[in-house]
């Protein structure tokens, strides 16, 4: 089973291999950040340490009723660190629990610090996987579809990573990385920064289509006169440049 098919997956390596160094120079400090975090969470106790909790409520964006539970949001990773296997469903369940509505994007990130193979979901990255025919997650999704979701992003990693273009990409990626974040991140971990920094680059340039529309030509071409030619003289679809002395 594959997410994306062999044309999507073209695609999208070929944004990956253009954006991959302004991409990751960009997400750089969240890369420390993540590595900082992965390190520490399992050396300190995540529900008394408030360096942690600083660090981690700046990591994941924590606000609105999130911020207001955010100790017990802390005492729950604390309690994660001892389940095993770690299950998507069950911190989505649990962290959401807390606000009583669906935290994505937090749970993800926990979860990809428990366990570095997982990928996170955020909003840059959903805003940007629909380009390559990735099914789209709704703002107000279900439970269900934010696991679907979760899973069919992972096999979408998995792809990504086994190509052989990816350790191309991936050694441009640590060339802009410290030393010790490029060595201890996972391959998931960087593909996730640099997707989500992605966004902004190929959102400059022209979604794919698979079939180009035809161009109508008329039928007979008018010939331009000599007054015609001339500087002034403003053809349809032309841009006109004035410059400035």
């Amino acid at each position: 089973m594959s997410a994306l098919d062999a044309g999507q997956l073209n695609r999208l390596l070929r944004d990956l291999e253009f954006t991959a160094s302004v991409a990751m120079r960009k997400a750089a400090p969240k890369a420390v950040q993540h590595q900082w975090l992965q390190a520490a969470v399992h050396r300190v106790d995540v529900s008394q340490d408030e360096a942690f909790q600083l660090r981690l409520a700046r990591y994941v964006g924590l606000r609105g009723k999130l911020r207001a539970n955010k100790q017990a949001l802390f005492s729950l990773l604390e309690e994660l660190k001892s389940v095993s296997p770690l299950a998507f469903d069950d911190i989505l369940r649990r962290v959401s629990d807390l606000t009583g509505q669906l935290e994505k994007s937090v749970a993800s990130a926990l979860l990809g610090l428990l366990d570095p193979s997982q990928a996170a979901i955020d909003r840059d990255l959903r805003e940007l996987m629909p380009r390559y025919g990735f099914p789209l997650l709704a703002e107000a999704p279900s439970f269900d579809e934010c696991v679907r979701w979760h899973a069919d992003l992972g096999l979408l990693f998995e792809q990504v990573i086994a190509s052989p273009r990816w350790q191309a990409i991936v050694s441009r990626l640590d060339s802009v990385l410290p030393v010790s974040a490029g060595t201890d991140l996972s391959d998931v971990c960087k593909l996730g920064l640099h997707l989500s920094q992605a966004r902004r680059v190929v959102a400059l340039t022209p979604a794919p289509t698979r079939f180009a529309a035809p161009v109508a030509r008329p039928a007979t071409q008018p010939a331009l006169g000599a007054a015609q030619s001339g500087e002034g003289v403003s053809r349809p679809g032309a841009v006109r440049l004035h410059l400035c002395r």
